[in-house]
């Protein structure tokens, strides 16, 4: 009796796990759920199953409000193909709950834009890959249009307005912003940063950020 208890609460294996994978993809809109299971299928026994799960779950439960003609082409296409295998092996890498949803929000963008190049999906993908949930949060802290309060400040510096709007950045801000320049997402200076100027200059802190910093969180942000 004790044996079969302990089967009975044993984990469920990594095929249990591909099965109900399969099973969620299965479920899907067969205008997508086809493409995914057939890609996903061929790479998922080496991957963390639970992870991959989560991503495809994600995917699926908004990409419906996506079907067009033209997303319905895209995702049967060699490059979906190509983007789908390569974020869904990024995804169970990734440790970071908070950055995997950023990976379903990526697929999606994708799928709503099949016009877009596939050069411009590949080096999304390797930023997002390159980068933390830190620099994203810097990015978002650059592109915040400036409240009313730090306008009217009559003399400010970007550092003051960035220790406000991300402050678990404080210790790291240094690095942080070496990463995003080095990988042409901002074009921030240290001696920018610590500047005295007017509040209203230092509140805005929009152009900061680079066209392909734009580019990119456009990409990663939620699809409305």
């Amino acid at each position: 009796m004790a044996d079969i208890e302990k089967l009975e609460l044993a984990p469920p294996t990594k095929i249990e796990r591909f099965a109900e994978l399969a099973a969620v993809i299965t479920s899907a809109a067969p205008w997508i759920g086809g493409p995914v299971a057939e890609i996903i299928g061929g790479v998922a026994t080496n991957l963390k199953i639970n992870r991959v799960i989560e991503f495809v779950q994600s995917v699926l439960e908004h990409v419906e409000a996506l079907h067009t003609k033209r997303s319905e082409e895209f995702v049967k296409s060699e490059d979906f193909a190509d983007i789908l295998e390569k974020t869904t092996q990024a995804v169970a890498d990734e440790r970071h709950e908070a950055k995997r949803r950023l990976f379903s929000n990526y697929i999606l963008n994708n799928i709503s834009h099949p016009e877009i190049s596939y050069d411009q999906r590949l080096k999304c993908l390797r930023l997002l890959s390159q980068v933390d949930i830190r620099h994203i949060d810097l990015l978002g802290a650059l592109r915040q249009t400036p409240s009313k309060a730090e306008l009217n400040l009559s003399m400010s510096a970007p550092i003051t307005t960035l220790g406000r709007r991300v402050p678990n950045l404080e210790n790291e801000l240094n690095e942080v912003v070496h990463v995003t320049n080095t990988l042409g997402l901002t074009n921030v200076q240290n001696t920018y940063l610590r500047t005295n100027m007017t509040g209203a200059g230092a509140a805005d802190l929009r152009h900061a950020v680079t066209s392909l910093g734009c580019e990119f969180l456009t990409f990663i942000s939620a699809v409305e």
